[in-house]
This record gives structure tokens, C-alpha cells and sequence, in this order.
């Protein structure tokens, strides 16, 4: 499958804030402690992030019943701003919805560590299985920015990835000091 233009460009443009944000769990979620920290990571960034509509709502309570499986609860924050327009939109889409990709591996992992969609895994499985992805890859390659929309889609996207990041890295933080 070849790459539309404006996937092609996004998907460059954000490379190193991927590779930076993958690094973080770079054996995935083999260990409870690694699992822990991806779900309180993933609880903030779908809090408080600008998600794709509906998206907040369909996830945050998955995750919420997934950390109280572990017998951790979720911290409520209160969420960003809206994004302004399409393009902010699809930056943010574009980071959420490519996360099912690798949702597909996690649930695996998950599953050996004794969780399922049933418990402890429902938001894995739910986003693994969704059809977010392919619906935002139709939009891309239908989108037709000009230089400063496309500048706001990398933007978003950057914003959104460094948001993953952060959260991830204090709950990894977290979940260290917890079993030390």
C-alpha cells in the first residue's frame, strides 16, 4: 500500500517523536509494571487530549475499568481544548487512531499477563479491534491542505505525541517508585 502526500509528509514529520514515545515500552508490555504504566498513560492522554469525536467517551471508561482490574484508580483531569479545525483534528486522530496498531501486540501481551477483554484488557481489545485507522487513512488521503493547514496537522500531531509521551514517562515513573 503506497502512502498518500499527506500521510507520507505526516508520517516523516513525526518520526522521531514516534521512535521517542515507542522507546519508552520499547519490550512492550511483558511486565505487570510496564502494563500498569501503559494504562495510567493511556487514562491522561484520553482525559485530557483532543481526541476524534466520541473517542473520550468510548475509551475512558474502558480504561477506568482496566485500572481498577489492577487495582489502580484513575486520576480525573479535566480536558484540553477542543482542537480548532479539521486539520488539528486529524494531528490529534492521526497519533490516537494509529495507537490501535500497536493495541493489536499490547492485547497479546496482555493476555499473557493474565488479562482480557473481559477484564483488565477491555480497552486493548476494544481499540485494537476498532476501525478508527482505516476510516483516518480515507480522510488523509482525501485531505487537500494547504501549507499552513498542513503546518497545523504536524503541529497537532507533535502536540499529541508529546502528550503520550509525557504521560507516559510519570506513569513509568510512578509504577517504578511503587515496586522500589
Amino acid at each position: 500500500m503506497s502512502l498518500g502526500p499527506v500521510r507520507s509528509h505526516l508520517r516523516h514529520a513525526t518520526a522521531s517523536a514516534h521512535g521517542r514515545v515507542d522507546a519508552l515500552l520499547p519490550d512492550g508490555v511483558t511486565k505487570h509494571r510496564d502494563y500498569a504504566a501503559y494504562l495510567r498513560a493511556m487514562h491522561r492522554f484520553v482525559a485530557t487530549s483532543a481526541l476524534p469525536d466520541g473517542a473520550r467517551d468510548r475509551y475512558l471508561p474502558l480504561l477506568s475499568d482496566d485500572l481498577q482490574t489492577l487495582g489502580i484508580v484513575g486520576e480525573a483531569t479535566p480536558a484540553d481544548a477542543e482542537p480548532e479545525d479539521r486539520y488539528e483534528r486529524l494531528g490529534w486522530a492521526y497519533v490516537f487512531e494509529g495507537s490501535s496498531l500497536g493495541a493489536r501486540l499490547l492485547l497479546r501481551q496482555a493476555s499473557a499477563l493474565g488479562f482480557d477483554g473481559s477484564a483488565g484488557a477491555r480497552y486493548l481489545n476494544e481499540h485494537a479491534a476498532s476501525s478508527g485507522w482505516p476510516d483516518l487513512l480515507r480522510q488523509l488521503e482525501d485531505a487537500t491542505p494547504d501549507a499552513g493547514q498542513l503546518d497545523r496537522l504536524v503541529a497537532a500531531s507533535h502536540r499529541a505525541f508529546a502528550a503520550v509521551e509525557a504521560a507516559l514517562r510519570d506513569a513509568l515513573r510512578v509504577e517504578k517508585e511503587g515496586t522500589e
